[in-house]
């Protein structure tokens, strides 16, 4: 059942692209293309997100700029990484007082081979080039100037993301509180930023994306206009300035993200409709949104995760049980470097990675 995203008429996309993997909070692709569905016309977008899966932010970018009106984004507080692509759908971006944005390159995990992780690394530089197209048709900037800042992790405040192009305005309305985030996922973020993630707990043990909406707050700010009268206006009225051309059409990179697209959403339905993830529903939503794994390599995993549920057997020794926990344990947190152990630690390995890494882009 999709979230609720349309409140006083705006869509308010506040939590993690995609939504989280610990809770039933932020807002998926799907969501937001059925929230789009109950509003005509022009639409203002309440953004306040530190990121998260990247084909969910790319798919929510399109549909925004499929849109017939006006599409206003709002800055609430953040927008980091895939919120960063949901923004560059805006006709106009406002950033709100103390609002930030942020830009980098995709990261994932990998979990297989050495050929595995070789296409990883082909697939993130191929969906970098392409966020890259998005925000470089946004600023105007050149693709060289940036990925320069992709790779640098830039974060930006209001009057830097107007400077380089990224939104057209501020606000000088108080901004709506950040929604939690971890952000010492990211290399560069902001002292205070990483010390308010410091004082959170693990997504395991709180909520982090919980942040409860107000809806009068979240009422648009009515026009602060006067009336001039006519003559006055006539006399001091400015000459329209001209309209810039529009963008060249890049069927190249219309394709590549629709092709890109059309396999994600292979790969996705793949995994979840998958044999071995039967009775394994949580675990197969986790694998086909949250990692990179390819629909054979996702089908192993949930195999594997089968078989160690299957050995855990209730009647098991206290003893055994003990001797399991304590396995388990030492493979929650691998040492760099430590070789595989054999067996089930390939179940143990993922779930730290899936604890640790895999939950933002």
């Amino acid at each position: 059942m999709a979230r609720d995203l349309i409140v006083d008429g705006e869509l308010v996309l506040y939590g993690p692209v995609g939504g989280s993997f610990w809770d039933d909070d932020g807002f998926t692709a799907t969501d937001v293309l059925q929230a789009l569905a109950e509003v005509e016309g022009d639409i203002t977008v309440r953004l306040n997100s530190g990121g998260g899966v990247a084909w969910d932010g790319i798919a929510i970018y399109n549909a925004l700029k499929a849109r017939s009106g006006v599409v206003t984004v709002v800055v609430d507080g953040i927008a980091a990484s895939a919120a960063s692509v949901i923004a560059m759908a805006g006709d106009d971006v406002v950033m709100r007082t103390g609002a930030l944005m942020m830009i980098h390159n995709a990261a994932t995990i990998t979990w297989g081979t050495a050929e595995d992780h070789g296409k990883s690394v082909e697939l993130l530089r191929k969906l970098d080039g392409q966020i890259a197209s998005i925000y470089a048709e946004r600023t105007g900037m050149d693709l060289a100037e940036i990925r320069a800042l992709m790779d640098a992790e830039t974060w930006m405040d209001g009057a830097e993301a107007i400077d380089k192009g990224f939104a057209g305005e501020t606000d000088d309305e108080a901004a709506a509180k950040a929604t939690a985030f971890d952000y010492r996922l990211y290399a560069h973020a902001p002292k205070p930023l990483q010390t308010m993630a410091r004082k959170l707990k693990a997504p395991a043990e709180a909520k982090p994306w919980g942040v409860p909406l107000n809806s009068a707050a979240l009422k648009r700010r009515p026009s602060k206009t006067t009336a001039t009268p006519p003559a006055a206006a006539a006399a001091t009225a400015e000459p329209p300035m001209p309209e810039a051309p529009p963008a060249a059409p890049n069927p190249a990179n219309d394709t590549a993200i629709a092709d890109a697209t059309k396999a994600a959403t292979a790969r996705i339905a793949g995994i979840l409709n998958h044999a071995e993830a039967s009775g394994l529903d949580a675990l197969a939503q986790h694998l086909a949104l949250e990692t990179t794994l390819d629909v054979e390599a996702a089908g192993k995993a949930l195999a594997a995760a089968r078989k160690a549920t299957a050995a855990a057997a209730p009647e098991e020794t206290p003893a055994a049980h003990a001797a399991r926990r304590a396995a388990a344990g030492g493979l929650a947190a691998p040492l760099a470097g430590a070789e595989k152990p054999a067996g089930k630690g390939d179940v143990s390995i993922l779930s730290a990675a899936v604890a640790r890494t895999n939950k933002r882009r």
